[in-house]
């Protein structure tokens, strides 16, 4: 073999575990970049559903008291219709 055909091949080497090298550290960094943006995502996830929550239990509430309300309303104008009739 030439002195030309070694190095060729072991420039090819170095060349070949450099890529290497360079390829797996940046499949790693980009692995735990990924990974931190799944935790905030998941912990944003975790927050809307608490919100949710809290939103269906007032939702909740207040459908169950709209008929009470809505009879205390009636309630109020039947005694306000009675008041405008006693005084005119």
């Amino acid at each position: 073999m030439s002195e030309a055909v070694i190095v060729a091949i072991i420039t090819s080497g170095i060349t070949l575990i450099g890529t290497i090298i360079t390829v797996v550290s940046t499949s790693r960094r980009q692995a735990a970049e990924t990974d931190k943006k799944l935790a905030v995502m998941q912990a944003d996830m975790a927050s809307m559903k608490e919100d949710i929550k809290s939103h269906n239990g007032y939702a909740k509430m207040f459908s169950e008291n709209i008929p009470a309300i809505k009879q205390h309303m009636e309630d109020v104008d039947r005694r306000l219709d009675n008041l405008e009739r006693r005084t005119a």
